[in-house]
């Protein structure tokens, strides 16, 4: 693959903004863009099994399978992630961004648990009537 690990596929999604938030001289048109941003969304395959805990799973380097990271994994390090950017973002006086993915639509109530606890809000949602909070 492109990546050798999901700690790299992370590292490109996200360090380009902490360089920008913090070097936008350097970096103005991504500076500039994130001034336009308000969220993040994700839309992954809920189709896929969670194991319960997130203690079952390796660290974000250690995970080197070409097979996608579960829905929780995914949702846990991205709320990290935007947390992270958006304590930096807050401390220089910056915009902060909202989490609001794709949750509920298929696989396990899991999903809608992490959704619950983990973003701020979420797209569609179906399956809350089957699975109230």
């Amino acid at each position: 693959g492109l990546v050798q690990n999901f700690a790299e596929m992370l590292a490109n999604i996200f360090e380009p903004l902490f360089l920008a938030s913090m070097h936008p001289e350097t970096y103005p048109e991504m500076f500039w863009m994130l001034q336009q941003f308000i969220g993040f969304d994700s839309v992954d395959d809920e189709s896929q099994g969670t194991n319960v805990t997130l203690q079952n799973y390796p660290p974000p380097e250690n995970w080197t399978s070409e097979e996608n990271p579960p829905y929780t994994y995914w949702m846990y390090h991205m709320y990290a992630n935007i947390q992270s950017l958006n304590d930096l973002r807050r401390s220089r006086g910056l915009n902060t961004f909202r989490f609001r993915p794709h949750c509920g639509e298929a696989g396990n109530v899991s999903h809608l648990c992490s959704g619950f606890m983990l973003a701020d809000g979420v797209c569609h949602g179906v399956q809350l009537k089957e699975s109230p909070v």
